[in-house]
């Protein structure tokens, strides 16, 4: 079932490049790129007086969540929990009981990003980043008068 010129209407198919070595080689330089940015663990572990899932990751952080804050491991036995490992390259907690892989990266960037102190930067952030309609003219008028007025010297009198 190829495409009929006729069902095209109009539009156009995309010029396709031919897929080169040097194409893959950029598309994998790329991946590794982003890989090395990710979380990984080198070890894993259940901290049963806690309650908690510990993990080493690669870059020597020692990084740490109550149970309770991992959904996925809810229906986990302390005795399951503590066969929980993290996979060969870091990239994921393996339970194998359950059948059950974690993203190392997604665990710790989605506890971070529900951290209060990640929480009130953002909410900073989002605050500082309103416009308004105010804020819209008062741009305009003091760009034709030549940009955003300078301060004043606090040694200079103000100009009457």
């Amino acid at each position: 079932m190829g495409i009929k010129t006729s069902d095209l209407d109009g539009w156009t198919l995309p010029r396709r490049k031919p897929v080169t070595e040097a194409t893959i080689n950029r598309a994998m330089a790329t991946e590794d790129a982003c890989a090395s940015h990710e979380h990984r663990a080198t070890d894993v572990w259940f901290d049963r007086t806690r309650n908690a899932i510990v993990l080493l990751l690669t870059d020597g952080r020692i990084f740490g969540a109550r149970r309770d804050w991992i959904p996925s491991l809810s229906d986990a036995s302390q005795r399951e929990l503590r066969t929980l490992r993290s996979t060969q390259d870091g990239t994921f907690l393996s339970l194998d009981a359950l059948d059950l892989h974690i993203s190392v990266d997604g665990l710790v960037t989605r506890l971070l990003e529900e951290s209060i102190t990640t929480i009130r930067r953002s909410a900073a952030r989002l605050a500082g980043s309103v416009t308004s309609n105010a804020k819209a003219s008062s741009s305009v008028k003091n760009g034709r008068l030549g940009g955003r007025p300078r301060k004043k010297n606090r040694e200079e009198p103000a100009a009457a």
